[in-house]
């Protein structure tokens, strides 16, 4: 991704790349973070006055608002490149749902990654009796037990939380694509993939998950 000719993050010349290619410029942009050799593409003025007129992604990720995971920084990526809806716990919320359903229908992304990370404090409140939480984050973190009790995963017991971190962005990937007939129509029609990682912080690594493709 090192230069505009060879990224496709993007929408070049209105060609579509195929879901597992941006899926692979993925992985090429973290190992060139994780080997020291980031290139920082599309940081330019002259990518800022281009991308002026509109955006044409081919890849959105919905990750933790943790400051931990900075999407575009492990990714290696820059203006115009990524679409990216955080939320505590990499969540379905309803404005989460939404603003993917505008990326699949009006810009066209090809790529859906949903990305969990170790350590999750929005996954560990969910393992939590007798927190006095706010209302949206009541309905935040029940929305968050609920997936992982309905998979099998006993939030009172602490010794599954690891692997619930693991599980919840498969979890949150099935439910988006059950919930909204805009992203399951795109994955039943082969013209979205939705990708479930898992980003493990120390050392930093990421565990790619089975895609949602070409099924209900």
């Amino acid at each position: 991704m090192g230069t505009s000719s060879s990224n496709t993050y993007i929408d070049s010349g209105g060609q579509q790349t195929a879901p597992q290619d941006i899926v692979n410029e993925l992985k090429s942009g973290l190992e060139r973070f994780l080997d020291g050799q980031s290139a920082h593409p599309h940081a330019t003025e002259a990518r800022r006055h281009q991308l002026a007129g509109g955006q044409h992604p081919q890849v959105a990720v919905l990750a933790c608002s943790d400051s931990r995971v900075p999407v575009e920084v492990i990714f290696d990526a820059g203006f115009g490149d990524l679409f990216v809806i955080r939320n505590a716990g990499n969540t379905n919320t309803f404005g989460s749902a939404g603003t993917i359903e505008y990326a699949v229908a009006d810009l066209g992304i090809r790529v859906l990654l949903v990305m969990s990370h170790q350590g999750c404090g929005a996954v560990k409140a969910a393992y939590l009796t007798g927190q006095d939480f706010s209302p949206s984050l009541s309905e935040l973190v029940n929305d968050i037990k609920s997936g992982l009790n309905n998979h099998g995963f006993s939030t009172d017991d602490q010794k599954t939380y690891e692997q619930a971190c693991i599980a919840h962005s498969r979890i949150t990937a099935e439910a988006l694509v059950q919930d909204s007939d805009v992203i399951r129509d795109a994955v039943s029609n082969k013209t979205l993939l939705v990708q479930p990682a898992f980003l493990h912080i120390d050392p930093l690594s990421i565990t790619w998950l089975e895609p949602l493709y070409g099924k209900d």
